[in-house]
């Protein structure tokens, strides 16, 4: 239900002015920083409460791709936020609702204030290390092709669908557990992923996206008084 920006490193390298978490990794001799959204994927389970329809039903009308940024805004702050603010009383935010507003218009707008907010995060892990250049996506949401898109248009880089990436989590669990049950070594049992598709960054949809992101950001500092 939250949403991690994982990188794995071979220092330690905190950075607690953007709120980047710097940990021991579970392998020997590895460290690891994240950037972490309270809600990404639990954004949109909360839309999908509130209006009783399942997420399949509020996707399904908008297909694979979407032609420009929705015009409505949305601060995925449902429950506080860790990177970049650190602020336990950041709130959520729908931003731009007019009466020709449509579900559409705000169901898009959520998948897109969730990839706003990995934007946040990977601008957060790049004051602390190299740029990130590409990512594969882990968790439910990566069943989404169509967020997918979003992600790659708004972070400005491929973004790749991997085998089991849906089940990620437990995955990775497994293989620690498989480690530390047996002799084998982490190179025979954490085997990167199959990558099952790549969704490219789209020029115009790059260019949109970042006028977009430029206005989303000024939300959290215009709103904060407001939060209860």
């Amino acid at each position: 239900t939250s949403g991690v920006l994982f990188r794995v490193t071979d220092t330690f390298a905190p950075a607690p002015a953007s709120a980047v978490h710097a940990f021991c990794h579970a392998l020997s001799g590895l460290w690891h920083q994240m950037g972490v959204m309270l809600s990404a994927a639990a954004s949109l389970a909360w839309l999908a409460k509130i209006l009783a329809t399942p997420e399949s039903e509020l996707l399904a009308p908008l297909g694979d791709v979407v032609d420009r940024p929705s015009p409505v805004r949305f601060l995925p702050y449902l429950d506080g936020e860790r990177t970049p603010h650190n602020d336990a009383t950041a709130a959520g935010a729908l931003v731009g609702l007019r009466s020709a507003t449509d579900r559409g218009a705000i169901v898009q707008a959520v998948l897109e204030g969730v990839a706003y907010a990995a934007r946040d995060n990977l601008a957060a892990l790049a004051t602390s290390g190299p740029a990130i250049t590409e990512v594969d996506l882990v968790g439910g949401g990566s069943r989404s092709a169509l967020w997918a898109q979003i992600m790659a248009d708004v972070l400005g880089i491929p973004v790749h669908r991997v085998e089991e990436g849906e089940v990620g989590a437990a995955l990775g669990a497994a293989r620690l557990g498989r480690l530390a049950a047996s002799s084998e070594k982490p190179a025979e049992v954490c085997r990167r992923p199959r990558r099952l598709a790549t969704f490219a960054p789209r020029t115009g949809a790059v260019a949109a996206y970042d006028d977009a992101y430029a206005q989303w950001r000024k939300l959290y500092p215009a709103l904060k008084e407001f939060f209860p």
